[in-house]
């Protein structure tokens, strides 16, 4: 396992905190833009607790809207959140 071997980790690496850098900074500039110039305060995503025990996730980012129902992974995060003693809303 020499060095030749780990080139193209640290390339995929290199290239995925990349992208995952970019987007993070897309999604903020639009925040701050839709801030700025229409008075829009709603954050890119935001998990709305329904009536009946329901979670949705709202996205609402780079022109585009969309809602999911995240009930699972929201009673999950509870669990783990429980499991291991840290507090959360």
């Amino acid at each position: 396992m020499g060095d030749r071997n780990r080139r193209p980790f640290w390339m995929a690496l290199g290239i995925t905190l990349f992208l995952l850098i970019l987007v993070c900074g897309l999604v903020l500039v639009d925040y701050e833009g839709r801030k700025m110039s229409f008075g829009d305060n709603q954050p890119p995503l935001q998990v709305i607790h329904l009536p009946g025990d329901r979670a949705q996730l709202s996205v609402k980012t780079l022109g585009w809207e969309g809602s999911w129902d995240i009930t699972t992974l929201d009673r999950a995060f509870d669990f783990i959140c429980d499991f291991c003693c840290l507090p959360h809303a």
